[in-house]
């Protein structure tokens, strides 16, 4: 082989060893310069409290479609495939985890991560007034769902566990579900503080405020549940950039949000929230 010849390729081969030996880069920080604006959100209904919470620290523009989204996860997932197929444009869908999963799995969510913004737990409620059951392990939960002469629960967030999962898991199906009513979440406060249920099942962000009614706790490990909203890029966003943005904006701010009262936490995990994003837009410079 010509001297030259060899000294070249001994040179391309030491460049690419090179690089190979680099660590790979870290995937760079969007930005609002890349984003097109405004972004297009679709949300579920239960995610609406969350974002009015949040919505005072937004600099992003933003365009929202909310859709109701009530109902088991599979129905709700009907409701929004029905939307995303249809619409120009989607960047950012805002809904429970398990809704979120199964858009990815139709394609309309992409793969990959999902970022988890707040969790509300499963809780039972009585009458006020009323004795509180002892509610600290799970024969607690099992005795305090066998004596209740009437049992009211979410046909939302949380159905599909209960039916699924804390009913049969006690063992409780044939003497639980005859005396059950499913009803839209908010309700289930409304049935119990009237007397109409004796106990109520349902996520405590919705539990109004003003319902004379006395929470028992929350259903007890292992059969804890808690519904987890979270985001996800949408299969064919318009603007991934601004997708993110907002995603983690979401979960930054919700990290370090006073959720008191609300019935909303921050998710686990997420105690160290994401460095906020290198550009801010003033609304006011935005022109649509």
């Amino acid at each position: 082989m010509p001297l030259r010849r060899s000294f070249l390729l001994s040179c391309a081969a030491a460049v690419l060893a090179g690089c190979a030996s680099e660590p790979p880069q870290p995937d760079a920080e969007p930005s609002l310069a890349h984003a097109s604006l405004p972004v297009q959100l679709l949300m579920t209904e239960g995610f609406v409290p969350v974002h009015r919470a949040l919505a005072g620290q937004l600099m992003i523009p933003t365009q929202i479609r909310a859709e109701p989204g009530y109902g088991a996860p599979h129905v709700v997932v009907q409701e929004l495939m029905q939307y995303l197929q249809q619409a120009r444009c989607v960047d950012l869908v805002l809904a429970p985890r398990p809704v979120l999963q199964l858009l990815q799995a139709h394609g309309l969510v992409r793969q990959g991560r999902l970022y988890d913004v707040v969790r509300s737990p499963l809780i039972a409620i009585v009458q006020a007034g009323r004795p509180l059951p002892v509610l600290k392990d799970t024969e607690d939960a099992k005795q305090m769902l066998e004596a209740a002469r009437s049992i009211a629960y979410p046909s939302a967030d949380g159905s599909d566990f209960i039916e699924q999962k804390l009913f049969p898991e006690l063992d409780l199906n044939a003497k639980v579900l005859p005396k059950s009513i499913k009803v839209f979440g908010p309700q289930v406060a409304q049935l119990v503080a009237r007397g109409d249920a004796e106990l109520g099942l349902l996520l405590r962000s919705e539990l109004p405020r003003s319902a004379e009614v006395q929470v028992v706790g929350k259903i007890p490990h292992p059969l804890a549940y808690e519904a987890v909203y979270s985001a996800g890029i949408a299969g064919q966003a318009c603007s991934t950039a601004g997708a993110q943005l907002l995603a983690r904006f979401y979960q930054r701010e919700a990290a370090m949000h006073d959720w008191s009262g609300s019935g909303w936490e921050p998710v686990a995990g997420v105690s160290q929230p994401p460095a906020p994003p290198v550009e801010h837009l003033d609304p006011a410079e935005y022109q649509p």
